[in-house]
C-alpha cells in the first residue's frame, strides 16, 4: 500500500472509530479501581478520548496479538482488554509495576499477560516474545531516544499492515520522531489528547523477524553502556577541573 493509499486507508478508519463511538458504552464492569479523575477522562468526548479510541480501534480492527509499552495505572490496557476477541491476546509491559487501576478479574484473564523491565531489553519476555503483532501501542518514556529505539527493536516483531499507536507526539522531543516515519500516518492530537496522538500504519511487507529484534536490542544494549562509559568520563574530567579550582580558591572540593 502507497502512502497516499494508506494514510486514506487511516482517515476511513478513524471515521469509522468516530461513528461507532456515538452508541459506545464503558465497560463499567472492569473500571471498578479507576478513579474519579480518570473516570472524568473517560467521559469526554475531547482531551482523554483516546482511551475510548484505542477500545474502538480494537473494536473494529479486531487484532490477533497486540503489544502496549508502557501502562503505568493500567486505564488504556483496561480499554484495550476490553474489546479483546476471545481468541486474541494482549501483552503489556511496564519499567515498574503499579497498574493500580486493574481488577483481579483481568489479572486472572489469559488472554492478557503482563511483564516488567526496561523494554529494550527484550529478556523480559523470557519465552514469550510476542512475534506477529497486529497492533503496537507504544507510551513509555516520551525522548526521540527512547521511542525510536524502540521502534528499531520491535518493528521487526510487526506483521506487515500492523496499525501502531504514539502517545504524547507533542511532547519534549517526540515530535521529531514523528516527523521522520515515512510511513502513512494521521496526527489526532487536536480530537485525542492536548499532549500528542496519532497512529500509523507500518507498510513494510516484510514477515516479522525476532532475529532481528534481538540483534537490534543487543545493539541498544552497548550504546547505552557506551554512554555510561562516557558520561563517567565526563564526570571524571569535570571533577578534576573543579578540584583545580577548589585549590586556587583554598578551598576542599570532593566530587
Amino acid at each position: 500500500m502507497d502512502k497516499v493509499s494508506g494514510e486514506k486507508y487511516l482517515k476511513k478508519l478513524h471515521e469509522e472509530i468516530i461513528a461507532t463511538g456515538q452508541q459506545y458504552e464503558l465497560p463499567w464492569h472492569l473500571l471498578s479501581r479507576v478513579n474519579e479523575e480518570y473516570l472524568g477522562y473517560l467521559q469526554k468526548t475531547d482531551d482523554g478520548f483516546y482511551y475510548q479510541w484505542l477500545a474502538l480501534l480494537v473494536k473494529i480492527v479486531n487484532p490477533k496479538q497486540v503489544l502496549e509499552l508502557g501502562n503505568s495505572y493500567g486505564l488504556s490496557t483496561l480499554m484495550m482488554f476490553s474489546e479483546l476477541s476471545d481468541t486474541a491476546r494482549l501483552i503489556s509491559c511496564d519499567v515498574v509495576k503499579q497498574l493500580d487501576f486493574i481488577p483481579p478479574q483481568v489479572f486472572n484473564d489469559s488472554r492478557l499477560k503482563f511483564y516488567f523491565g526496561d523494554d529494550l531489553n527484550l529478556n523480559i519476555f523470557g519465552n514469550d516474545l510476542p512475534v506477529g503483532l497486529d497492533m503496537l501501542f507504544i507510551d513509555t518514556d516520551h525522548t526521540f531516544t527512547q521511542i525510536s529505539s524502540e521502534w528499531e527493536i520491535y518493528k521487526h516483531l510487526c506483521n506487515p499492515g500492523a496499525i501502531v499507536i504514539l502517545d504524547d507526539i507533542r511532547m519534549n522531543d517526540m515530535f521529531d520522531f514523528w516527523n521522520s516515519l515515512q510511513y502513512p500516518k494521521l496526527e489526532l492530537t487536536e480530537e485525542c489528547h492536548f499532549s500528542g496522538f496519532g497512529f500509523f500504519l507500518y507498510t513494510e511487507e516484510k514477515q516479522p523477524d525476532p532475529l532481528k529484534a534481538y540483534r537490534n536490542a543487543l545493539q541498544k544494549v552497548f550504546e547505552k553502556r557506551d554512554l555510561i562509559q562516557e558520561r563517567k568520563k565526563g564526570d571524571c574530567h569535570i571533577a578534576r577541573i573543579w578540584n583545580k579550582v577548589a585549590r586556587r580558591l583554598g578551598l576542599k572540593y570532593n566530587a
